[in-house]
């Protein structure tokens, strides 16, 4: 453990509390409108997945009229955001970030959507809600990371919780002494492992689902005078203790300094973000002339986190997003990554398959000193004629450092609702979402989801 322990908990309940609209610069505001319509886009694109529709039909058979599940049809509030965090993970193409290893679009924003729908809060005050969840989420993860992935944790449902609750806190307007109960009660509810990884489970999507319910219940249950520990982040058996062997209470030092929000990064490629820098590189490469057939061996160098991703067995859609090698193969023989490349049936490819046969991962000291600061990678092929080939990448396009454009965001989301939304209708989808802080009140948006 580094840094003091100094009320972290009452500090961020604080925070969020004070937070306003008024106090957001033009670039965080952007940045929350390009994590609101990404998120959304995330969801759509999640409706025919498997996890998805089985979440839909459990959340429809439980009724209510309080809020929009996106796609069509109504529920409570938080099962509504159950339902939209579910659907925007299910396909692994919603934001993350860098540092907290964590995807905070798909647990902070359904929250928000979904209480800001209930209790008809306008545009301007979801937005707030959105940046306060993100800057609770990403600071606790921060505080966190590594140990807490060495551990066997999944940030996104662990921390979601707590992001969530902050959102949907700030949506309410509760004072600083029901925000930290709020946080609290969140806190107690954070669970999530990456024991996904071992057979594809679906439970990867639930996290940021039931993260985001967790974050509306609490904030809710706050205010009817429900209390939660105000410690729940640096306390002797609070979150930090509890969930890392290692942990740094430092970030929140300086919260909204930058904000959260406009560190996050949304994605090209729907796989995990650790396997970006790779595909990538490999795209490079592609581009100055290497043929799937000229490799005898591929090597990717990388950092420890995400040297975990070395599986080659591909049976199922999660192995595929979670397979380093799969990226690079993929990319290498069709040239490009988009998410029907990812259908594990390319895996039985000859020419995938081979590829998958002679790639490598391997972690280095000199990777692991750049993360979490940069992403790095190194593909690195040897040619069957003796050549030595390498491409190497610090900032995965996505990133902060290297973002996508306002197109390059709306092809993205004209692509993710292809299946879900006419082709008549997805540009006007587009450009509503991203007027998110214009609105009187989010119900006008919502209802049309």
């Amino acid at each position: 453990m580094t840094g003091d322990r100094s009320a972290e908990t009452t500090r961020l309940a604080a925070f969020c509390a004070t937070l306003t609209y008024d106090s957001l610069d033009e670039s965080t505001v952007e940045a929350t409108r390009k994590a609101f319509v990404d998120t959304l886009g995330a969801s759509y694109a999640g409706l025919s997945t498997d996890a998805g529709e089985a979440m839909l039909r459990y959340v429809d058979s439980l009724g209510g009229d309080e809020a929009t599940v996106v796609g069509g049809g109504r529920s409570l509030a938080h099962l509504a955001a159950l339902a939209n965090g579910t659907t925007a993970h299910a396909l692994d193409v919603d934001d993350g970030h860098r540092g907290a290893s964590a995807h905070p679009g798909s647990a902070v924003i359904p929250a928000a959507l979904a209480l800001g729908e209930k209790h008809g809060a306008s545009g301007e005050e979801v937005t707030t809600a959105i940046v306060a969840g993100y800057e609770a989420m990403v600071r606790t993860a921060v505080a966190v990371q590594t140990s807490h992935r060495e551990r066997g944790f999944h940030a996104t449902g662990t921390t979601g919780c707590i992001g969530a609750g902050a959102a949907a806190s700030r949506v309410l307007g509760l004072d600083e002494t029901k925000s930290a109960h709020a946080l609290g009660l969140a806190g107690t509810q954070a669970g999530g492992l990456f024991e996904f990884m071992e057979k594809g489970s679906m439970s990867k999507r639930f996290h940021p689902g039931r993260a985001a319910m967790a974050g509306v219940l609490a904030a809710e249950l706050a205010a009817e005078g429900f209390d939660g520990p105000d410690t729940v982040i640096e306390g002797d058996d609070g979150f930090a203790r509890a969930f890392a062997d290692e942990y740094d209470l430092s970030p929140f030092d300086s919260l909204g300094e930058p904000f959260a929000v406009t560190e996050s990064y949304l994605k090209p490629y729907p796989c995990c973000r650790h396997i970006h820098g790779p595909i990538q590189a490999t795209l490079e490469l592609r581009a100055d002339g290497l043929e799937p057939g000229d490799v005898e061996r591929i090597e990717v160098q990388t950092y420890r986190t995400a040297s975990f991703h070395d599986n080659t067995a591909v049976e199922n859609l999660l192995d595929a997003q979670m397979s380093l090698p799969y990226g690079v193969a993929i990319a290498l023989v069709t040239g490009e990554a988009t998410l029907e490349r990812f259908d594990p049936k390319h895996a039985a490819r000859r020419d995938v398959s081979a590829l998958l046969a002679r790639t490598t991962v391997s972690a280095t000291d000199e990777m692991d000193a750049r993360y979490p600061e940069t992403r790095p990678a190194r593909v690195v092929v040897e040619t069957t004629d003796g050549r030595r080939l390498e491409s190497e990448v610090a900032y995965p396009k996505g990133a902060a450092e290297a973002p996508l454009s306002a197109d390059e965001l709306a092809r993205k989301f004209r692509d993710l609702t292809r299946e879900a939304v006419p082709e008549g209708e997805r540009d006007a989808l587009f450009e509503r979402a991203y007027a998110l802080d214009e609105y009187d009140t989010v119900e006008t948006l919502a209802g049309g989801l």
